[in-house]
């Protein structure tokens, strides 16, 4: 790739391998499928021309010479379809990295890319105490204290076979004046 401008290529902030040859073409930066794809993607498999990345469940399709890529069922068009140079693969390193998930920053200035798959956390670390009101209403439920069971009397009555006894009782006497 004679005299088309080097780009440094960063993945999570860290330098690459050296070896590594990526290009500006035009203004997509296109680098050697080996060296950088290995360290973003999960598993790559080629063959007859084809290229398939994973990534965290996610599976990426490219094809040599063809300016698409699949994503799932969806697909999207490449800036510039996939290449061999040299007997090695040069893809457009930021769509196929973006279809990946990664996140893709280029700085025309100083001619880098970072290609960053560290996935932000999903849940803070740091506990909300704040209260919040729900947006609507609860409904609310007050428990109501279970009425005892009605006595039901059966059979006949019975005369009562205890004495009542009276203790310390004192009769009330009035004296006549």
């Amino acid at each position: 790739m004679i005299g088309t401008p080097a780009v440094t290529v960063l993945i999570n902030g860290a330098l690459v391998d050296g070896s590594a040859d990526a290009r500006l073409e035009g203004d997509v930066v296109v680098a050697p499928m080996a060296p950088y794809l290995r360290s973003i993607a999960d598993r790559i498999e080629t063959g007859g021309g084809r290229i398939v990345f994973e990534r965290a469940g996610r599976v990426v399709t490219i094809i040599i010479g063809s300016p698409i890529i699949r994503s799932g069922d969806a697909t999207q068009a490449l800036p510039i379809a996939p290449y061999v140079r040299a007997g090695e693969a040069l893809i457009p390193l930021a769509a196929v990295a973006r279809a990946l998930g990664a996140s893709v920053d280029y700085n025309g200035a100083t001619r880098t890319i970072n290609v960053a798959t560290i996935p932000a956390p999903l849940v803070s670390m740091t506990p909300d105490l704040t209260y919040r009101p729900p947006a609507e209403p609860l409904e609310t439920f007050t428990p109501q204290p279970t009425p005892a069971p009605p006595v039901v009397a059966t059979g006949t009555p019975r005369p009562r076979r205890t004495p009542i006894v009276v203790v310390n009782a004192r009769p009330s006497v009035t004296a006549p004046p």
